[in-house]
């Protein structure tokens, strides 16, 4: 995976992508468990640093700066989502150093990672550089503002959430006890669950009130805008698009806001469910894909994929065991709800 992400980098500067996005576990879950998994512990406990508290790092802060000098190649802007396993190895605070996610603090005290990104002035010509050209990928050749919208699926979750104090982890153990009976005890298991139950388990997350205010108010800033917008997140949020032990909890209230706004939205990216799936929602029109991970490809596959977006059109150009396709985008053409 490791030289694959370093050869990806060089393709994307090579094509002159305008954005990168990584869909989140870009580290193993295991980097918190080395011993157990059968790495050499007393050669990695030699290397761990500590904080200006002393308080030792987690072989997961190697393994994050390895990652990233495979992507160093690419030099234009990469957005992070996060996710379960980012949090086995580190904290929030230390994904917002290392992977430049802007946290912010909430009332409760909880820090969380939701933002955007507008894309300008970018053209269908994908090997030209940004500054030579005036114009968004287009079909047409028109103008396109593109916004890239990025949720923090693991807003409501137990992971890296102080016991004792924090509010979202009470919710979250809440939500579980109340729909998982395996929980507390085997609160990665869905077994005895049905459907789409099969998602309240414990490497799962879900997203607070005041996020979903913030999605709405984003979304209706980017209609009043004349901006696109393409969602992406960590855990899946059409329950068709995937395994149901993948979506987020509350995802049929994030998806009823995502339909609010059809004319606005293109499409909706995830990671997470590492094997992939696709639907495109009846009632929306809006394409919900799950992308294919790159450390389920055995060597020499390289799976990723080119996204170009053009006014009638997404065009997924995937590499190794990422499928391409083609999205028809007529369902932009219907009239605002309000």
């Amino acid at each position: 995976a490791m030289e694959a992400a370093a050869f990806v980098a060089r393709h994307f500067q090579e094509e002159g992508v305008d954005c990168v996005v990584n869909m989140g576990d870009i580290i193993d879950g295991k980097c918190a468990d080395v011993g157990r998994w059968g790495g050499d512990v007393d050669c990695i406990i030699d290397e761990v640093e500590t904080n200006s508290d002393g308080d030792k790092i987690s072989v997961g802060h190697d393994a994050i700066d390895n990652v990233l000098q495979s992507l160093s190649a690419y030099s234009g802007r990469i957005l992070h989502t996060y996710g379960n396993h980012e949090l086995y190895n580190l904290s929030r605070e230390r994904l917002k150093e290392k992977l430049g996610i802007p946290f912010t603090m909430e009332e409760t005290g909880d820090l969380v990672g939701y933002y955007t990104y507008l894309l300008e002035n970018r053209s269908n010509n994908n090997n030209q550089k940004n500054e030579d050209v005036e114009q968004s990928p287009s079909s047409s050749s028109s103008f396109m503002k593109l916004r890239a919208l990025v949720l923090d699926t693991y807003d409501l979750c137990l992971l890296d959430r102080c016991p004792d104090s924090s509010h979202k982890r009470h919710r979250a153990h809440e939500i579980l006890s109340a729909n998982n009976h395996n929980y507390p005890h085997e609160e990665n298991s869905p077994e005895g669950l049905e459907g789409v139950a099969n998602r309240f388990v414990a490497f799962n997350g879900g997203v607070d009130e005041p996020q979903l205010e913030w999605l709405r108010q984003t979304l209706d800033t980017a209609r009043s805008s004349g901006e696109k917008v393409i969602v992406f997140s960590h855990q899946p949020i059409h329950p068709k698009s995937t395994w149901p032990t993948c979506l987020v909890w509350n995802y049929d209230e994030i998806l009823e806001v995502l339909r609010s706004y059809n004319d606005v939205i293109i499409a909706s990216f995830s990671g997470h469910a590492h094997k992939g799936g696709y639907v495109r929602d009846e009632e929306s029109g809006i394409h919900f894909r799950s992308v294919e991970a790159v450390l389920e490809s055995s060597p020499p596959i390289r799976t990723y994929a080119i996204v170009d977006v053009y006014e009638d059109k997404l065009v997924i150009r995937g590499e190794g065991d990422c499928l391409s396709d083609v999205y028809d985008l007529d369902h932009m053409k219907v009239d605002a709800k309000v």
